[in-house]
């Protein structure tokens, strides 16, 4: 076994460092883009996030969420709010609301955007993130759909 002392180093200069990124190497996964002309999407997806945080910290009912939600999504929330909270109650007069603070949004497909946001709800930040894709209704209507929500 050596010491450490006689280990051998390769002094910094020697090292050959290939730059950033990597000629003829395309990225494992594309970056999402956070466009700067999605401002009129920015403002509804930011209107969606404070409902959606208002039914995270028990203000609104998540029924009122139902038509933009997916099914599956609507069941995973709807039992997870009543497992974490128990049975709806309303919020003591006085308290304070939850409030999105910041929104970010990311167009990672043609059409595909997912939402980050930061709640704060009683004096703690909470990280809410959504994935919002395009959905045609019976009547032919094209509108946004939550497929995926996490919360922490």
């Amino acid at each position: 076994m050596m010491s450490a002392t006689a280990l051998a180093a390769v002094p910094y200069d020697v090292i050959e460092q290939e730059p950033l990124p990597f000629p003829g190497v395309a990225p494992v996964l594309p970056a999402p883009v956070e466009r700067d002309d999605i401002g009129p999407l920015r403002d509804r997806c930011a209107r969606f996030m404070q409902a959606l945080v208002e039914v995270l910290s028990g203000d609104r009912s998540c029924r009122q969420m139902q038509m933009w939600l997916a099914p599956e999504v609507y069941t995973t929330l709807s039992q997870r709010l009543v497992r974490d909270r128990g049975p709806i109650r309303r919020r003591a007069t006085g308290s304070a609301s939850a409030r999105l603070v910041s929104v970010h949004v990311s167009m990672v497909g043609d059409g595909i955007a997912e939402i980050a946001g930061r709640m704060v709800h009683r004096g703690r930040s909470r990280a809410v993130a959504v994935r919002l894709e395009p959905f045609t209704t019976r009547r032919g209507e094209r509108m946004w759909r939550c497929t995926a929500v996490e919360w922490a």
